[in-house]
């Protein structure tokens, strides 16, 4: 009898470490999100494997509460971080999307950009104008290779 209790408390435990754990992997996909170095979607690289940043933003999207943490994330993001968000928000929360994109602004910078095997820099506005245009709304939507 004690054995199985023990058994027991000792699930009950870990599978609360393993809810704990998952919760703090989920929070910091936003918060990798915004410190991403480069934007890329689809297949990168040679073996053509889906990019950390939009790992984390798949991940970042299917939260509860999305729209609060990628907002939350842009206090502190690079360039390519706030790309990734503006991203995520136009999948969960067309308003706040809207709201963040009409007060952002617009430096001059280039943005590191991995498409296929190459890599380029690319405008920021120019791809600020691409994610207005939906030309990553798809991405989210397809199945992760």
């Amino acid at each position: 009898m004690k054995t199985v209790i023990i058994v027991l408390i000792a699930g009950i435990v870990l599978s609360q470490l393993g809810i704990s754990a998952a919760t703090s992997s989920e929070n910091s996909a936003a918060r990798n999100l915004a410190a991403a170095k480069s934007f890329a979607f689809g297949g990168v690289g040679v073996a053509g494997l889906m990019s950390e940043g939009e790992r984390n933003l798949r991940v970042a999207v299917e939260q509860s509460d999305a729209s609060q943490q990628l907002q939350a994330a842009l206090a502190h993001t690079t360039p390519a971080g706030t790309l990734y968000i503006l991203v995520g928000l136009r999948r969960c929360d067309r308003a706040a999307y809207q709201k963040v994109f009409d007060s952002l602004a617009r430096p001059n910078d280039d943005v590191e950009v991995v498409r296929g095997c190459m890599i380029s820099k690319e405008p920021f506005r120019q791809l600020l104008s691409q994610i207005q245009d939906g030309r990553f709304d798809d991405y989210l939507s397809r199945p992760p290779r």
